[in-house]
């Protein structure tokens, strides 16, 4: 059976992205060149992606106009697999990215028994709320930046039940950033 992975970026006091236009900022400003290396393998062992509609029209806007020169993730990004979970959403037009017709949990479902590689989910928060909420995220990978925003978008929010996860596995990085593997 395939391995759903939430990948995510997160701040010492639970926030994903910043305020607004400042979203991302916590991570870009201490990004190295070896956290991108260790998110090039975990996407070598991945091949579909699954995005809400808010993450998938800000990197849809990013990555296809990027190559690997600019962006050593570009091929990898703009290759794989992505379901996108969305009602409102019109334009796809990023490459092998297609709508989900059926609910978040019978998508979920079918695409871990399938053959393949491993499922990522970044960003997305409701989409990681309401799979963590259900039990069904097999490994949480956080990078865990030395920084409290104060405020932004968090990663969890109000989760009814408790969810125990097991570490697995830790890195720190030159630049203080834990990269945290969690599993059921």
């Amino acid at each position: 059976m395939r391995k759903l992975i939430a990948y995510e970026f997160l701040s010492l006091d639970g926030f994903m992205a910043g305020r607004e236009g400042q979203e991302m900022d916590f991570v870009t400003q201490r990004f190295l060149a070896e956290m991108e290396s260790d998110i090039a393998q975990e996407y070598k062992n991945a091949d579909t992606f699954l995005f809400g509609r808010k993450t998938y029209e800000s990197l849809s806007q990013y990555w296809p106009n990027v190559t690997i020169k600019d962006e050593p993730l570009a091929d990898f990004m703009n290759g794989m697999r992505k379901i996108v979970f969305s009602s409102t959403i019109s334009d796809l037009s990023w490459n092998n990215s297609k709508l989900s017709q059926v609910s978040l949990v019978e998508q979920v479902t079918t695409l871990k028994k399938e053959e393949g590689k491993n499922i990522i989910i970044i960003g997305s928060a409701s989409i990681i709320q309401k799979l963590t909420e259900l039990k069904l995220i097999d490994e949480y990978k956080i990078l865990l930046f030395p920084v409290v925003l104060g405020d932004g978008k968090p990663l969890f929010n109000r989760q009814k039940n408790a969810v125990n996860l097991n570490l697995r596995q830790t890195k720190k990085y030159d630049n203080g950033v834990l990269l945290l593997t969690y599993s059921k």
